[in-house]
């Protein structure tokens, strides 16, 4: 076996990565879905998410991977972040640097790899989105720009965690992020769309439940009601957490019909996922609707036009609790 070694910008690309403080985080959503996509386009059994740390590659996010971790020196993704392209091995077998490797012969039983290296710079690669199957494969080259691409959005998605513009509890853009992206776009000369919906969430009673149950199940509430914002709007427009108990989403493009639908189904949906702890829980929402987007209309009088609007959604005692 031939060791993954030490890149030659090792020191400045470690310092890089413990940086982002990302390492031995929380599942996050965000990767979660970029490592579906992944496995769904290059149809391999495995996926990851993988960060090159001192001794070790650590999965971010992963499909079909028993573990969180292996070392560094027999990992493959060790290998990749050597080059900027794509380090692509279609039999393992066959390739004396890896014959032997135990992860080759052991488990997962690695036969074909590809790895799409990913940096914050183009010059520190920090580790890879990688795909694996325990046979020997092609990658068309569809499948391989799809990748490629895929690649580049973490790229993104830790370019934004570097900017501390991400929630590192929810996920979402926090109150910087999220008030940069929307200003920015309705700073935009070519902005076309004609319909805008501001919706302001607030979470209540979190307090007491932080009182009664402990922080962990306000935090847990919190990753829920982001995670259900996420799962039905992240499609069609941006969502933040401007304050503790507080979120708002811009949707483009959505009619009233479309808006009052994508809220039921949020309701819905994250009426099933409260399930198993039985927290006193309500939340509110407020909303407002734009036609036209000029000087005057900025994220703040949006969010005065929606929070003077509201609406609550009382959670059936039936499913009062997260899960």
């Amino acid at each position: 076996m031939e060791p993954a070694q030490p890149t030659h910008n090792e020191q400045q690309r470690l310092i890089a990565l413990h940086d982002l403080g990302i390492l031995d985080t929380g599942h996050e959503d965000r990767f979660e879905r970029i490592v579906r996509v992944a496995a769904y386009v290059s149809e391999c059994p495995m996926v990851a998410i993988s960060l090159i740390d001192e001794e070790r590659q650590w999965f971010k996010a992963k499909r079909g991977l028993a573990v969180n971790q292996t070392g560094r020196s027999e990992s493959i993704c060790g290998h990749a972040i050597h080059q900027l392209d794509p380090l692509i091995v279609h039999d393992t077998r066959q390739d004396p640097r890896f014959a032997d490797n135990p992860l080759v012969t052991g488990d997962p039983y690695i036969r074909f790899y590809a790895g799409f290296p990913f940096s914050l710079d183009s010059e520190h690669l920090l580790g890879t989105l990688c795909v694996i199957d325990h046979h020997p494969r092609e990658l068309t080259e569809a499948c391989q720009r799809a990748l490629l691409d895929l690649a580049k959005i973490v790229e993104h998605e830790l370019v934004m965690t570097q900017q501390n513009v991400i929630d590192s509890l929810t996920g979402v853009f926090n109150r910087r992020g999220f008030y940069r992206e929307i200003t920015s776009y309705l700073t935009d000369d070519v902005v076309i769309e004609s319909q805008h919906t501001l919706l302001h969430f607030d979470v209540r009673q979190l307090q007491g439940i932080n009182h009664r149950y402990g922080k962990y199940a306000g935090d847990k509430v919190l990753i829920e009601f982001a995670a259900c914002l996420t799962d039905v709007f992240d499609d069609v427009g941006w969502i933040g957490r401007l304050e503790g108990c507080e979120f708002a989403v811009l949707l483009i493009q959505q009619d009233v019909d479309a808006v009052e639908a994508q809220l039921e189904r949020f309701y819905l949906r994250l009426c099933r996922r409260l399930s198993s702890d039985r927290y006193p829980f309500v939340y509110s929402v407020g909303l407002a609707h734009f036609t036209q987007i000029d000087e005057t209309v900025t994220l703040e009088t949006m969010l005065l036009d929606a929070t003077s609007n509201v609406r609550p959604y009382p959670v059936p005692i039936e499913h009062q609790g997260i899960g």
